[in-house]
C-alpha cells in the first residue's frame, strides 16, 4: 500500500526549488498534503449555448472560428492588448476576443481555425466580448468538467493542476492506504480514499463526484470529531479546587449599571461554575452566546472579577490587536478602581514590555492579562492561571484551545462568541462546553434603524452623515472590495462600459475626502499591515477621523459609542449574518444610530433579503433566515473558519453527515479504549 505522507514534495517531475519553496509556505509539503489540496471550483465548460441563446456576464464555453487576424492594439490609458474576432457560424455575430498583457500569442491563432473558448460573455454597445478565455483547439479539446484550484504566489490553477496530475499518473489508486477506519467507511457506505482522490482531481462523472465529496467531507468532520472528543474527555477528567464563594457587591458597584436579568442568570451560571462545592469539582467549560451589544464583556468581568478575588490569574485573548486595546482600555478603566493590574501583550509589544510582563507571569500575585495570539508563545510561563476567555473563539480553532489549555496549571475556560451558531454546529465546535446564552440589550440601547436606499439617494444620505457629523458624530462607510483590478478596468475601456457597479474602498475614500473636506477620512483595509490599520483605527476612536471607509475588518468587536451612521455600498454582496455584525459596530451609545444599505440591484431575492434585515434586529433569527435562503454555504461565510481545518465541509450543509461523524468518532473511541 501507498503511504502518501511518506512521499515527499520534492520527489515529484517538476517541483524545483521556488515550486517546493511556494508549496511548503503553503503547508504542502507531501503528496498527502498536494492531493489534498482540492479544487476551489469546477467549470464546465461543455458547449452548450449558440451565441443568441447563452447567457450574458457569466462564464461559458463557445465553439468559434477565428475571422480576422490577432492584432496588437492600445487602449485609452496606453495598455497593450491582443485583439481578434471569432465566429460559431458564419452567419452569426462576431465575438471580440481581447487578452492582456499576452501579445506572445500573437501567431496563436490563425485565421479559419477552430477552438473552444471558455470566459465571461460581456456585451456592449460595439457587440459582443470575451476577455482572457481560456482556449483549446477543437481537436484536442480535454475534459468537460475541469478543477479549478486557488493559485498560490507564482503557482497558477493549470501548474498545480498538473503537478497533481504527475502525481496521479505514477499511483493506483487502489494502493492508496486508505486513512478511515474499515468499519466506518463500510457502516457509513463511502468511497475509497483513493477513489474520491482521482474522482476529486480528474472528475468522469457528476454523481460520482459528489460521492468523492461526501466522502472527503466525512473524514475531515470525523477527524475533527475525534479531536473534540478528545479534548472532551480529556478535559472532563480535569477536577479543580473550587474558588472561594466572592462578594460581588464591589464589582456590581465599579460596573456602574443594572446588569440585565439574561447577565445576572449567565453570571449566576459562571458562579456555579467556579465555586461550587460539588465534588470532584469539574472545571469551568462555558461558551457565553450573545447577540452584538448584549453585554457579553460585563459577564466576562464577572468572571475575572471572581478569580481575581482568588489571588489567580485571568486571560482573556481577541482575534486582533485592536480589539485586544479595547479590552485592555476596559478592563483596565474597571479592574484598577479594584485594586487589580491590569496587562496587555500583543504582537507590536516591545521586547522590554514583554519582558516585565512575562517576569509578573510567574509571580504569585492576581492580575489579569488581555492579548492576542501572542499568548500563544511556547515560551510565556505562567504560574496560577485560573480562567481563560477567548472572544470570537471561532476565530481562533481548536488548535489554540488545545495549546492554550495544555499550557495551564489550573484551567477554566470561558469561551464568548457574537454569532449566533445553530445547537448542531456549537456541539461540534464547543464539544463538552454548557452554554449560557444573552437574549436581551441592555437598557438604554437605542434600537438602530435600518435603511434601504438606491444610489440615487447616496447624495441625500451624504447630507445626511455631514449633520451628523457637526453633532460631533462619526460615521463608517464600508465597501465590498479593496480596489478595482486592472483587468476589469482594461475591460471596461476595451469594450466602452460605463463605470464599474461595485464601489471600492479605495475609489469611495478618495470620494469622500473631496465630497466631506476638510472632515478627515481615513482608509481600512485586510491588505494592509498591523501597525497602518492600528493607527488608522485609533485615529477614528480618538475622533480624529470622522469617516472611516472600509471593507469588512471592521467586522468584528471595534467599539467606537461616538459613531452613529453606517452606510454599506452594494450590500447585496454581503451575507445577512456578515450585515448584521457590520451593522452591531453602531448603536453602542446613547445616541441614535443609522445602517443604511445601497444597492443598485434588481434581483428580487436580493431586494427581499434586505427588506428583511430593514424589519429585523435579532441576530438568531436572521441566522436562522440566512441559512434558510442560502441552503447549502458556508455558515460563517468564505471560509472564516479555515482554522478549523475543514476545506470542503460546509456546517449548514452538511449537518447530516456531522451527526455520523460525531457518532462515528465516539464509537471509534470506545472500541480504542477497549483494547
Amino acid at each position: 500500500m501507498i503511504d502518501l505522507k511518506n512521499m515527499p514534495i520534492g520527489s515529484i517531475k517538476g517541483v524545483g526549488s521556488k515550486t517546493k519553496e511556494t508549496l511548503n509556505k503553503a503547508g504542502i509539503f507531501t503528496c498527502h498534503d498536494l492531493l489534498h489540496f482540492y479544487p476551489r471550483t469546477y467549470e464546465d465548460r461543455t458547449p452548450r449555448y449558440l451565441l443568441h441563446d447563452a447567457p450574458l456576464d457569466t462564464k461559458v464555453a463557445l465553439v468559434m472560428r477565428v475571422v480576422s487576424s490577432p492584432r496588437v492594439a492600445y487602449t485609452p490609458t496606453g495598455k497593450r492588448i491582443l485583439r481578434f474576432s471569432a465566429r460559431q457560424r458564419e452567419n452569426s455575430p462576431a465575438v471580440h476576443i481581447a487578452f492582456f498583457n499576452q501579445t506572445y500569442l500573437l501567431n496563436t491563432f490563425r485565421v479559419g481555425s477552430d477552438w473552444r473558448f471558455y470566459g465571461r460573455l460581456t456585451k456592449s454597445q460595439s457587440g459582443y466580448y470575451m476577455f482572457s478565455p481560456t482556449f483549446e483547439p477543437i481537436l484536442s479539446v480535454s475534459a468537460d468538467t475541469v478543477p479549478i484550484y486557488s493559485p498560490l504566489t507564482s503557482l497558477s490553477s493549470n501548474k498545480i493542476s498538473k503537478l497533481i496530475k504527475t502525481v496521479l499518473s505514477s499511483i493506483d489508486k487502489n494502493e492508496i492506504e486508505d486513512t478511515l477506519p474499515d468499519f466506518v467507511r463500510q457502516e457509513n457506505a463511502l468511497m475509497p480514499l483513493g477513489e474520491a482522490l482521482f474522482e476529486m482531481h480528474l472528475p468522469t462523472d457528476p454523481r460520482l463526484l459528489e460521492k468523492a465529496k461526501e466522502r472527503l467531507i466525512f473524514e475531515e468532520l470525523f477527524d475533527f470529531s475525534l479531536r473534540a472528543e478528545r479534548l472532551r474527555k480529556r478535559e472532563d477528567t480535569e477536577i479543580v479546587p473550587p474558588m472561594a464563594k466572592t462578594d460581588m457587591t464591589p464589582f456590581f458597584n465599579a460596573l456602574g449599571f443594572v446588569p440585565t436579568s439574561a447577565q445576572k442568570r449567565a453570571i449566576s451560571e459562571i458562579e456555579e461554575d467556579l465555586t461550587s462545592s460539588t465534588h470532584p469539582h469539574r472545571a469551568m467549560r462555558r461558551l457565553l452566546q450573545g447577540d452584538v451589544g448584549s453585554g457579553k464583556t460585563a459577564v466576562a468581568a464577572a468572571a475575572i472579577f471572581i478569580a481575581l478575588k482568588n489571588r489567580e490569574k485571568a486571560f482573556i485573548m481577541a482575534p486582533t490587536e485592536i480589539l485586544a486595546k479595547q479590552h485592555f482600555e476596559t478592563f483596565s478603566s474597571l479592574f484598577e478602581k479594584l485594586g487589580f493590574e491590569v496587562l496587555l501583550l500583543t504582537g507590536s509589544t516591545s521586547a522590554k514590555e514583554r519582558k516585565l510582563i512575562k517576569e509578573k507571569l510567574v509571580l504569585n500575585t492576581p492580575l489579569l492579562l488581555v492579548g492576542t495570539h501572542a499568548l500563544f508563545e511556547d515560551d510565556t510561563e505562567v504560574r496560577d492561571l485560573t480562567l481563560i476567555i477567548t472572544d470570537e473563539q471561532h476565530r481562533f480553532g481548536v488548535n489554540q484551545r488545545e495549546k492554550l489549555l495544555s499550557r495551564a496549571t489550573v484551567r477554566n475556560s470561558l469561551v464568548m462568541s457574537a454569532t449566533p451558531i445553530p445547537r448542531t454546529l456549537a456541539m461540534f465546535l464547543y464539544a463538552g462546553l454548557d452554554i449560557s446564552i444573552l437574549d436581551e440589550l441592555p437598557p438604554g440601547r437605542q434600537e438602530i434603524s435600518t435603511l434601504l436606499i438606491p444610489p440615487s439617494k447616496r447624495e441625500r444620505m451624504y447630507g445626511f452623515i455631514e449633520k451628523e457629523i457637526e453633532a460631533g458624530h462619526q460615521a463608517y462607510v464600508v465597501c465590498p472590495l479593496v480596489e478595482e483590478s486592472d483587468d476589469e478596468i482594461l475591460e471596461r475601456e476595451v469594450s466602452g462600459e460605463g463605470k464599474s457597479e461595485l464601489i471600492s474602498a479605495t475609489d469611495m475614500a478618495e470620494s469622500l475626502r473631496v465630497r466631506f473636506a476638510p472632515h478627515k477620512v481615513g482608509l481600512l483595509h485586510g491588505k494592509m499591515k498591523s501597525p497602518e490599520k492600528n493607527e488608522i483605527m485609533e485615529s477614528f476612536i480618538r475622533g480624529e477621523t470622522k469617516i472611516l471607509v472600509s471593507t469588512t475588518v471592521i467586522e468584528v468587536g471595534v467599539n467606537v459609542p461616538n459613531a452613529t451612521v453606517m452606510a454599506i455600498e452594494n450590500a447585496d454582496r454581503f451575507g445577512l449574518a456578515q450585515l448584521h455584525q457590520l451593522r452591531g459596530r453602531i448603536g453602542r451609545g446613547s445616541d441614535k444610530s443609522w445602517c443604511i444599505f445601497i444597492t443598485s440591484s434588481k434581483s428580487h431575492d436580493a431586494l427581499s433579503r434586505l427588506d428583511y434585515m430593514t424589519k429585523c434586529s435579532d441576530g438568531f433569527k436572521i441566522a436562522e433566515y440566512d441559512l434558510e435562503l442560502r441552503g447549502p454555504g458556508d455558515f460563517f461565510g468564505s471560509r472564516q473558519h479555515g482554522e478549523l481545518q475543514l476545506p470542503l465541509a460546509s456546517m449548514s450543509r452538511d449537518t447530516t453527515l456531522l451527526k455520523k461523524a460525531m457518532e462515528a468518532a465516539s464509537v471509534f473511541l470506545a472500541k480504542t479504549e477497549m483494547k
